[in-house]
């Protein structure tokens, strides 16, 4: 499958993410270039989990930094947003 974007909406408002499906069937995720993480569907097949991206190999990307003058989110894999990501992974897949 093809890269993809997607839309979730956080607490600082609405940010894109490019979307990189794998082979093992999961996902990596990409903000402004740079890798943010990884989510898969957990054991049970009800949450998504995720991985961050100093805890991949980030495989040809770039790990994404968040810089405050960029006026980029800084982005937290933290259980609402992975629970986002995957809610509109879910959409478009």
């Amino acid at each position: 499958m093809d890269p993809f974007n997607i839309t979730i909406s956080i607490e600082e408002g609405k940010i894109d993410l490019n979307i990189h499906p794998q082979e093992a069937g999961t996902y990596k995720i990409v903000y402004h270039g740079g890798l943010v993480g990884e989510i898969f569907m957990g054991k049970g097949g009800e949450n998504w989990e995720a991985v961050t991206a100093e805890e991949l190999e980030p495989g040809g990307f770039p790990v994404y930094e968040y810089d405050e003058t960029s006026r980029h989110q800084d982005i937290l894999l933290d259980s609402a947003t992975v629970q986002e990501i995957g809610k509109e992974i879910t959409r478009v897949v």
